[in-house]
C-alpha cells in the first residue's frame, strides 16, 4: 500500500481529533482530563523543530505526526467539551471558584496624550476598563500578593506577570485576578496577550489607534462599540475564544481563529467587507448574515453607500467566524 506523505498529517490530525469525543463518550477518557488537552500546544512548536532539524531525512515525517497528533488532541478535546470545558483547565492557573487570591497593593499612574498599552496575561484573568482623565490604575490579586510587573512612562504602560509567577498551568499561580482601569484622553494603542486565562475588556470613550490580540488557550471578549474611535483591529485565537464589539467607525484588520472561534458583532448601518481565505476545514456564516460573495470575498449588498465600511481578512484554520450570533457577543 502507498501513503501519500503529503496527506499523512492530515489523516493522522482528523483520526485523533475524532477519536477523543469517542473516547469521552464511551467513558474511557474522563472529561476532566481531556479538557487538559489545551496544555499540550509547547508539543507543535517541538514538531515543528522536529520537522527543520529532520528535513531530507527518512525520519523527516515525525516532526509532522508530532504536530499532527498534538493539534489532533487539542482540537479533539475543544469537540469533547467545547471552550467552556477547556476553560475549567484554567483553575489549574488560578481561575474560577476556590482560588482566591491576596490583595496587592494598587498601582498608579497617568499618561500623556499619545501612549502605547500592554498587556500580558499567563494564567488568570483581567478585567479593563476606562475612566475619563490621564490617569491609569491596576488592583487585584496574585498568588502570594505581589502586584504584577509594571514598566510605564508617558507614552506607555506595560503590564505582564510578575517573573517569577509561575506559567502555564502551575496550580501556585492561582489567584491571578487584575482590574485594569485605563485613561480615556489620551490616543490609545492597545496590545492584549492571554495565555490560559481570561479577559474582559470595554474601552468606553477611548480613541484607539489600533487594538490588537493574541489568545492561546483562553478566552477574550472585547467591547470597541463605545469608543469615541478605533481605526484597525488584529485579532488572533490558538485554541480559545474571542469575541468582538466593533464600533461604528471606518476600521481596518484582521482575524484568525486556528482550533478556536471568533465572534464578531457590528452595528446597523455599517458596510462590511470580509476577505476570507479558502480553508475546507474553517467554517462562517457570513451569507446567513446577509453578506454576498464574489471570489473569496464578502460584502454589504451595495458595498460602499455607507458612512462607515469595516474591512477585514478573516481566516479559520480547524475554527469559525461568527459575525453578529444569535444573542449577540459574549
Amino acid at each position: 500500500m502507498h501513503v501519500n506523505r503529503s496527506l499523512l498529517g492530515w489523516g493522522v490530525f482528523f483520526i485523533v481529533m475524532g477519536l477523543v469525543p469517542l473516547a469521552v463518550r464511551a467513558g474511557v477518557l474522563d472529561a476532566a482530563v481531556v479538557a487538559e488537552a489545551w496544555q499540550l500546544w509547547p508539543l507543535i512548536l517541538i514538531g515543528i523543530g522536529l520537522g527543520l532539524v529532520l528535513a531530507r531525512t527518512q525520519a523527516a515525517a515525525v516532526g509532522g505526526l508530532v504536530v499532527a497528533v498534538s493539534a489532533g488532541l487539542m482540537a479533539g478535546g475543544l469537540l469533547a467539551t467545547g471552550v467552556e470545558g477547556f476553560g475549567n483547565g484554567f483553575t489549574a492557573c488560578g481561575v474560577g471558584p476556590g482560588n482566591d487570591g491576596t490583595p496587592f497593593a494598587e498601582q498608579r499612574g497617568t499618561l500623556g496624550a499619545e501612549a502605547r498599552v500592554t498587556v500580558k496575561l499567563d494564567c488568570g484573568s483581567v478585567n479593563l476598563a476606562s475612566a475619563a482623565g490621564s490617569a491609569w490604575n491596576v488592583a487585584g490579586t496574585s498568588h502570594d500578593g505581589r502586584p504584577p510587573v509594571i514598566a510605564t512612562a508617558s507614552d506607555r504602560l506595560e503590564v505582564e506577570p510578575a517573573s517569577q509567577s509561575p506559567r502555564f498551568g502551575i496550580s501556585s499561580a492561582a489567584g491571578v485576578a487584575w482590574d485594569v482601569t485605563l485613561p480615556q484622553a489620551p490616543r490609545t494603542s492597545f496590545d492584549l496577550t492571554v495565555n490560559a486565562g481570561s479577559a474582559h475588556a470595554t474601552f468606553e470613550a477611548m480613541t484607539l489607534d489600533r487594538v490588537s490580540t493574541d489568545v492561546n488557550a483562553g478566552s477574550a471578549f472585547l467591547d470597541l462599540g463605545a469608543a469615541t474611535s478605533a481605526q484597525s483591529i488584529d485579532g488572533s485565537v490558538n485554541a480559545g475564544s474571542l469575541s468582538v464589539i466593533l464600533p461604528a467607525a471606518r476600521m481596518t484588520g484582521s482575524l484568525t481563529a486556528n482550533a478556536g472561534s471568533i465572534e464578531v458583532c457590528t452595528p446597523p448601518g455599517v458596510d462590511l467587507r470580509f476577505h476570507a481565505g479558502d480553508n475546507p476545514l474553517g467554517s462562517n456564516n457570513f451569507a446567513e448574515a446577509g453578506l454576498v460573495q464574489d471570489g473569496s470575498t464578502w460584502s454589504t449588498p451595495a458595498y460602499g453607500l455607507a458612512q462607515f465600511q469595516i474591512e477585514l481578512s478573516t481566516t479559520a484554520n480547524l475554527g469559525s467566524i461568527t459575525l453578529n450570533p444569535d444573542g449577540g457577543c459574549e
